[in-house]
């Protein structure tokens, strides 16, 4: 291979594998004259070669710059070309329509008023780092149980423990329960977050599922059963927006869940991730809401709404609580003070409402206009419409394999989450697949969702 076959080969590989990025400028053609010791002319036919394969484009007096593309298919995980290997890690948002994402598009969140508080709150430090407690800062404790109390939830400012992310929200109560029970078992209602089941195996805690079809009621007797199978040591729930459907388990559920549990005496760790993100008028009741013998662990997070990155979440833990701490000290001591100030004078100075509300907006809007499109072009998928959250689950017709189209799509700039990501042993059809309608763009996507439609419906 000539030298023009060997640097543009050398650029074209830096960019499928992320090293160059769109809008990233390329160097400028006399540095990659001096730095590869060849012709401007050499440089020259590297560069046209690479705007031909439509890689990078040339600016006015400015130069080149990497232009945004879908990768293609040899160029994406391997798994990705097995439909049956993908997993959740894979679906990221690195392509044009990356509706299979797990996260909420960052796009859509105002992050002036949380870097202005952030800004702020890093003049007082000095002062909060000599106060600094592993269960978290008492400035943003408070914020959050007046916050919650506002909203008719009863949580006691000293019953919170702040964590590194809603994840380790959750790792600690599993770890806590799981410890005091003496039984490496758990009961999940699914769909779950599939992180969820991997943390369980890393853990070497076993789970069993039940299953929560859309619009059904929660399925009490046989929940029941499987308790008294299995003698899990706590039940995992996602009672509102539940990730996957973004429905919520009806008010009657949510006390008749906690009554069983309380029944047979077993904790609930409860994850309410999704609850500011809402779109009636107000947030729904969590389970801890009815919990007066401190049996619900309950984990949340503002990483999906006002501040992903942050990685600040909380648990208040009721009677587990010592446990929690324990754990919390011995695993990652203290969560990273900085984002902890930033929430506490955004909470505290109320511009938080406004952008919740913009969000709130915003992602309603997305989820209706991919709704309209999907029913138009694919009129036999059954939608179930979210009561909150990012999430539009979809049911197709017996005999679609969501799975198997998965690889195709991608290749196309677009991916989706599977149903069978969700579950485990209660999977359903091959034929419902989970869409992130935050990263749908009305403006630009429609052809997007009319190619999606064709591929699942061919």
């Amino acid at each position: 291979m000539n030298k023009t076959g060997q640097l543009s080969q050398r650029f074209r590989h830096a960019i499928e594998q992320g090293q160059l990025r769109a809008g990233d400028r390329m160097p400028s053609l006399r540095k990659v004259c001096q730095d590869h010791k060849i012709s401007i002319t050499t440089a020259q036919r590297a560069y046209a070669e690479l705007e031909r394969l439509g890689l990078i484009e040339s600016l006015p007096r400015s130069g080149f710059r990497v232009l945004a593309r879908a990768p293609a298919l040899s160029s994406l995980p391997a798994a990705t070309t097995d439909g049956a290997a993908i997993r959740i890690e894979h679906l990221t948002a690195a392509l044009a329509m990356p509706w299979g994402c797990p996260y909420i598009n960052p796009a859509l969140i105002n992050t002036t008023p949380l870097n202005r508080a952030l800004t702020r709150a890093l003049r007082d430090y000095r002062y909060a780092l000599a106060g600094q407690s592993h269960v978290g800062y008492e400035g943003l404790r408070r914020e959050l149980a007046l916050r919650y109390l506002a909203q008719g939830v009863e949580l006691d400012g000293e019953e919170l423990v702040i964590t590194c992310g809603a994840m380790e929200a959750l790792n600690l109560a599993i770890r806590a329960v799981a410890k005091l029970a003496g039984n490496a078992a758990m009961l999940a209602l699914t769909p779950a977050f599939p992180a969820l089941f991997d943390q369980l195996d890393q853990l070497g805690i076993s789970v069993h599922t039940l299953a929560t079809p859309p619009g059904q009621p929660l399925d009490l007797e046989g929940l029941e059963r499987l308790i008294v199978q299995h003698r899990p040591a706590a039940i995992l729930a996602m009672a509102n927006f539940q990730h996957g459907t973004g429905l919520c388990l009806s008010e009657t559920d949510k006390q008749a869940l906690l009554q069983l549990a309380e029944r047979h005496r077993l904790p609930i760790i409860e994850d309410d991730t999704y609850r500011e993100l809402y779109f009636g008028e107000s947030a729904p009741l969590p389970l801890k809401a009815y919990d007066r013998s401190g049996c619900v662990l309950y984990c949340a997070s503002f990483s999906k709404s006002l501040a992903p990155g942050y990685r600040v979440g909380w648990i208040a833990a009721g009677r587990y609580r010592d446990s929690i701490v324990g754990l919390k000290l011995y695993s990652s001591l203290s969560t990273p003070l900085p984002s902890q100030l930033a929430l506490a004078r955004l909470l505290s100075g109320g511009q938080h409402e406004d952008m919740l509300s913009l969000l709130r907006g915003r992602l309603q809007a997305n989820w209706l206009a991919m709704s309209q499109q999907l029913a138009a072009h694919l009129p036999a998928g059954r939608q179930h419409a979210p009561q909150g959250g990012y999430f539009l689950w979809l049911e197709l017709p017996d005999g679609v394999d969501c799975r198997s189209r998965l690889p195709q799509a991608m290749q196309m700039g677009m991916h989706y989450a599977p149903a069978g990501l969700f579950f485990r042993d209660d999977a359903p059809g091959p034929n419902a697949l989970r869409l992130n309608f935050s990263y749908y763009d009305p403006l630009h996507h429609r052809d997007g969702a009319a190619a999606l439609a064709a591929l699942l419906s061919a």
